[in-house]
């Protein structure tokens, strides 16, 4: 499948990871005509991906491009690949309309657009490849467009990309043992094999470890995930809707499946499930748990854009069909309902000048489109029927009942799924209230509704949660999902999304009744006494923040989060640790070495100069005998 561009037929798939970083080139080196060219670029990207997507429904696209070296450099785009692109298409188009006015004159705009385009073309190499060691050259672009596109921050945000590489880099490398592992026991790095490969041998598990970290560490998977929360402290909001809230999970999760199912089968391998499933079910109460006791907006969401990977990452580990389809469902649901969440609370912070919860408040009348693109996507991730997110969080929870068959921890996993939904909620409920409820500060009363190229793609992605959800069967599964995997889904449960949604609206409606007539048609204002003193409104106000600081009362989870806060559960920190001892005895070896040498080429110098000055006496007979000495040897030579 072509285009004939300048009496030349190009592939689409070429199209598709060209285009976007050509465009970007284009619109970086002439600055009045970026918009343009960034608009062509992921414009025609999105509609060439959806060629693809539409081929992929019924036919594979494979093709080797050529072979160095044993290696086949080749494409192969299948039903999973293809709305992946389709996806990654999607959110960078987004992505870009909301940038145009949230990053419209900000220090190294131009840079950033050429980020973007240069992380949507990686991806989609990403995708396309056949071969893992193709792909792993797609793979460590990313990590350079990581972190050029950190690098542009809200303030100095050099620290959290200088993290982010280190951490990806170090997996990253992990990563590529794998595949040289791969490649050295089968001579061939190509998938999807046939038939998969069985993890009987110490060799492959350690191959699919490897791998798998790699994977993990992208999608932002605990212990490799620290370098998200620390960019949510400086990037803007559209960077983490792109980064780790949408590609990142998209792409890691991507990769995840396809080593698991397509290339190993993990199946066949209990402690690889188990092992799977306790990184995701740790990810999921952890993460959901620093979340609770987030003072700032883009942090805590982006807590619960690790946390969510642990649905993921459990829904794949069960082995259960319904269960793995569940997984990477919510890798797509997530990617939704995540970057509206993030592009949502940017358009507060663009108005508010502040994502501080303390400081924020009563901000759903100013700006009501917001208020309900960000109710949405948090009742979507926090799993309220009939949204997405809950759709495909029941569906691992099946996995995770049919798992019980194999092995008696299934309670362990379906406990930790479901407590994290109810912890997702519970914050969720904190920062809606901080945000678009409660009492409004003063200082923002002119507050006003975001700008319309902010607002669409936030609207968009909130329909998508609700289609998404009350049409699951229909749309996403039917024509993403199930055809992405390479086995039949058989559902265990029964539910009924179109009752649900009545359900759901029947109860909208009679709380909005209830609210009109009561609350909010006759509100009472009180005075509030401390120490026998009135309060001023600012100072007796409730925000947020203050809904869960009971759990600081709790002496150990006190404890526990100060710990955490400190960084103990910092990846990066023990490796940075164990970084500077190396280096310290590194360095301490290699200057024993020098003097080591210094003083043996010292002695050697020494012993020469006493042996040349012992020779040079400076009379003539001593010369003209080791002339004649000099002859001979080179006469013994010459006849031997």
């Amino acid at each position: 499948m072509s285009i004939e561009l300048f009496g030349f037929e190009i592939a689409i798939y070429y199209v598709v990871i060209l285009l976007p970083v050509v465009a970007g080139l284009l619109g970086y080196l002439i600055d009045r005509l970026r918009t343009e060219f960034d608009f062509l670029g992921f414009f025609f990207t999105l509609f060439f991906s959806i060629k693809l997507f539409i081929v992929t429904r019924t036919e594979v696209i494979s093709e080797t491009i050529a072979t160095f070296a044993g290696i086949d450099f080749r494409i192969y785009l299948d039903s999973l690949a293809g709305f992946i692109i389709l996806f990654n298409a999607i959110f960078a188009f987004l992505i870009w309309m909301y940038s145009l006015k949230a990053m419209s004159k900000k220090p190294r705009e131009r840079f950033y657009y050429l980020y973007v385009a240069l992380t949507l073309s990686a991806a989609n190499g990403v995708v396309i490849s056949g071969n893992l060691i193709p792909l792993l050259i797609f793979w460590n672009v990313l990590v350079f467009s990581l972190y050029g596109i950190l690098m542009v921050g809200k303030n100095d945000s050099s620290f959290a990309a200088r993290k982010a590489v280190t951490i990806i880099g170090v997996s990253d490398y992990l990563m590529m043992l794998g595949i040289v592992i791969l490649f050295s026991k089968i001579g061939s790095a190509n998938f999807p094999t046939a038939p998969t490969i069985l993890l009987n041998d110490p060799w492959f598990i350690t191959s699919y470890l490897l791998i798998m970290i790699g994977a993990i560490a992208k999608a932002g998977a605990m212990p490799l995930h620290t370098w998200i929360p620390e960019s949510a402290k400086v990037v803007p909001a559209s960077t983490m809707a792109y980064i780790p809230a949408s590609l990142d999970k998209l792409i890691g999760i991507y990769l995840l499946v396809r080593v698991s199912y397509f290339i190993f089968d993990i199946s066949g391998s209990m402690s690889i499930r188990i092992l799977l499933m306790v990184i995701g079910s740790v990810t999921i109460i952890a993460a959901v748990g620093m979340a609770m006791i987030q003072k700032e907006a883009m942090r805590l969401l982006s807590f619960h854009a690790v946390s969510q990977v642990g649905y993921m990452v459990l829904g794949i580990g069960t082995g259960i069909p319904i269960g793995i389809a569940g997984g990477l469902f919510h890798m797509l649901n997530h990617s939704i309902y995540k970057a509206c969440l993030f592009l949502s609370a940017g358009s507060v912070e663009h108005r508010a000048r502040t994502t501080d919860l303390d400081s924020l408040g009563g901000l759903g009348t100013k700006m009501p489109i917001t208020l309900f693109t960000f109710i949405i996507s948090a009742m979507a991730i926090s799993g309220v029927p009939p949204l997405n997110g809950f759709f495909s969080k029941w569906m691992i929870y099946q996995g995770i009942v049919a798992f019980g068959k194999e092995s008696n921890l299934w309670p362990i996993f379906l406990v930790a799924a479901m407590f994290g939904s109810v912890l997702t909620l519970a914050s969720f409920l904190k920062i809606s209230h901080s945000l678009f409820l409660g009492e409004r500060p003063k200082q923002l009363n002119k507050v006003k509704e975001a700008r319309f190229e902010m607002v669409v793609p936030s609207f968009i992605l909130a329909l998508l949660c609700i289609a998404f959800g009350v049409f699951a069967y229909q749309i996403p599964l039917r024509n993403l999902i199930y055809p992405a995997l390479p086995f039949k889904i058989v559902e265990t449960g029964i539910w009924l999304p179109t009752l649900a949604t009545i359900l759901m609206i029947v109860g909208i409606i009679i709380g909005v009744i209830v609210f009109l007539f009561g609350t909010a048609m006759k509100p009472r204002r009180s005075r509030v006494f401390i120490g026998g003193e009135v309060m001023d409104e600012e100072t007796a106000r409730i925000t947020g923040p203050n809904f869960y600081s009971s759990v600081y009362t709790i002496d150990m989870l006190d404890k526990t989060y100060r710990f955490g806060e400190g960084g103990a559960f910092d990846f990066f920190n023990y490796l940075n640790g164990a970084a500077n001892g190396f280096a310290i005895v590194f360095k301490d070896v290699i200057n024993r070495l020098i003097n080591a040498l210094y003083k043996y080429i010292g002695t050697l110098v020494r012993a020469l100069g006493s042996l040349t000055s012992t020779l040079h006496t400076g009379e003539l007979y001593n010369y003209v005998g080791w002339i004649f000495l000099g002859g001979i040897i080179i006469l013994l030579l010459l006849v031997l």
